[in-house]
């Protein structure tokens, strides 16, 4: 019988035999050998790159993908195919070995040194034989070891990845090792920023002699600082200045509380609406000065002191006044602080004043009583508050994750209970129901002003500009009520879905939701909340359709519950 043989497979039907190893060999990429024994693939260059370690030799590792050949047979290879690095018997990495010992030996003693150090810190460190330890690193000295040897491992495994693209893999792995790099290593945490000890004894411990060496086994690199190590002149130097610091800040914010007592405890304060009998002139500060300044006050040690007052936040930038004398009474009283004739002498004293701003009463004409006029100085920039009225409201239409709050009412009583209290299963009310119970004179105060809309049109206006932003005071927000939930919206959201998110959080399905704001029902489904007037910080009232008391329908009820005469004495009445 005849049979063809293709050139390749005549070649490597003859190759085959020789492969056997013998003194001397070599290694040659078991993937390599695979391809060439393959017929449908075309004979490539010998690539044994990828078993190489850091050193450019034969890592360890890498041994369980290669195959040894005579050699003999690899300079058969060699000649036809060409490739290499040729790896002969003394291509064995000898470092890569004896680390690779190391970490394998040092694996399989930890949990053994884990027991030992911890037996040797219990005992006292006497003389100066000791050594400084981080804290920090002694209570997690076993996972970074057990890190530090997986990561030695993986690096292994990485080393020299030049196949099949892996070169890209390299470089990602470096740049994530670089990253992890930048995260404290053992006995770092005691390092100062001039990389000495640090000056702190709360953070460190001084551990024997005997129980370091264990530890230096396992972070060879790690900084050491015996007991006699000195601490870092530089940061001594810097603590004694922030001493001194604090000490200094201390008597400035007694000083100041000393000259300003009213400013600082917000006692018997000046009111524009009220204007005082004894003064004709008051000065104008922002808010964000005066509550910044308490701060300080109070926290000398923690925050910094106040040196400017910072008025060019009240003006416009052709140097005018942003606020009129009717909105400081009002709206914008939350941006402000008055202070009086008095303590703006002191202030002047204290800080760097950028900019007064004072109001003066002045009595014009000849009537009886005279006509009271009230000038700032400076005087009002018409073009720039109006630029802030209109950047205001469209803040206000076009706002992205803002609060408003839903409050659940009913306002008639419920017909259901006092019709028909028989049918009431549960004799406990809810809170919402109490508080709805309530008369009007003690409904919650909070939503009798949404009518008239005053106290609510300050708050929810409180906060959009950068600066208002910042002045925003505790009591001054919005405080939920009983039967009140807020939720999270945005001004090009719809009304039908905001609908569904009521449903979520007060069990009421959309259609039976009635919903109004300032006395205006809102209706339109598909209208954004921003073309409706929903602004943040609003209170969108929720009325949900209740049962009527219908006595015919409630008799049919009854009907139905009541069993048939016919089916007594049978089974039937229990299905």
């Amino acid at each position: 019988m005849n049979m063809s043989f293709s050139p390749k497979a005549v070649k490597v039907h003859r190759l085959f035999p020789l492969l056997s190893s013998s003194e001397p060999y070599e290694f040659v990429s078991l993937e390599w050998l695979q391809k060439w024994l393959d017929e449908s693939t075309p004979t490539k260059p010998i690539d044994n790159h990828a078993c190489l370690c850091s050193h450019d030799k034969l890592h360890p590792d890498k041994i369980s993908i290669m195959k040894r050949i005579s050699e003999y047979a690899a300079d058969i290879f060699y000649s036809r195919y060409g490739g290499g690095p040729r790896l002969t018997v003394k291509a064995l990495c000898k470092e890569c070995v004896v680390e690779r010992c190391r970490v394998l030996r040092l694996k399989n003693q930890l949990n053994e040194d884990y027991k030992t150090v911890n037996n040797l810190l219990k005992a006292t460190v006497k003389g100066s034989d000791g050594f400084w330890v981080g804290k920090s690193s002694l209570r997690s000295w076993r996972q970074l070891a057990l890190e530090q040897l997986d990561e030695q491992d993986a690096e292994a495994d990485q080393s020299n990845g030049k196949m099949n693209g892996n070169t890209l893999n390299k470089d990602e792995s470096k740049e994530e090792r670089k990253e992890e790099e930048e995260e404290l290593n053992f006995n770092e945490d005691i390092l100062c920023p001039h990389g000495e000890l640090c000056i702190s004894e709360n953070e460190r411990r001084l551990v024997s002699k005997e129980a370091w060496s264990k530890l230096q086994q396992y972070f060879p690199k790690a900084p050491e600082f015996p007991s006699f190590k000195e601490c870092c002149s530089q940061c001594k130097i810097l603590e004694r200045e922030g001493e001194e610091n604090e000490a200094l800040h201390k008597m400035i914010a007694n000083e100041q509380k000393t000259s300003l007592p009213n400013l600082f405890q917000d006692k018997n304060r000046p009111c524009l609406s009220n204007w005082p009998e004894d003064t004709d002139v008051l000065y104008i500060v922002s808010q964000f000065f005066v509550e910044e300044w308490r701060k300080f006050v109070r926290k000398p040690t923690r925050c910094s002191p106040v040196s400017s007052v910072g008025n060019s936040a009240l003006l416009c930038p052709h140097g005018g006044l942003m606020f009129t004398f009717a909105s400081m009474t009002k709206e914008d009283s939350k941006l402000i602080a008055l202070i009086w004739p008095s303590e703006w002498q002191m202030i002047q004293k204290l800080f760097v004043v950028d900019h007064v701003i004072k109001i003066t009463r002045t009595e014009v004409g000849d009537t009886d009583p005279p006509e009271t006029q009230y000038i700032s100085e400076p005087k009002l920039c018409p073009e720039c508050r109006e630029g802030l009225l209109c950047q205001q409201q469209r803040d206000l239409r076009e706002y992205t994750q803002a609060t408003i709050y839903v409050h659940k009412v009913v306002d008639n009583k419920k017909v259901m209970k006092d019709s028909a209290p028989e049918l009431n299963v549960s004799s406990s009310e809810t809170e919402e129901d109490k508080e709805e119970a309530k008369p009007d004179g003690e409904k919650d105060p909070d939503f009798n002003q949404s009518n008239g809309g005053t106290k609510r049109q300050k708050i929810s206006h409180q906060n959009y500009i950068a600066y208002q932003k910042q002045v925003i005071r505790r009591s001054m927000r919005h405080r939920k009520v009983r039967g009140e939930k807020a939720l999270l919206v945005s001004a090009n959201q719809t009304l039908k879905e905001l609908k569904i998110q009521i449903m979520h959080a007060f069990s009421v399905a959309p259609f039976d939701q009635n919903l109004s704001i300032d006395g205006k029902i809102l209706s339109d489904d598909c209208a954004t909340l921003g073309t409706l007037g929903v602004i943040p910080e609003s209170v969108i009232l929720l009325k949900a359709d209740e049962p009527i008391a219908d006595y015919a329908a409630m008799d049919d009820v009854m009907q139905v519950c009541m069993p048939e005469e016919g089916f007594k004495g049978t089974g039937l009445l229990g299905h």
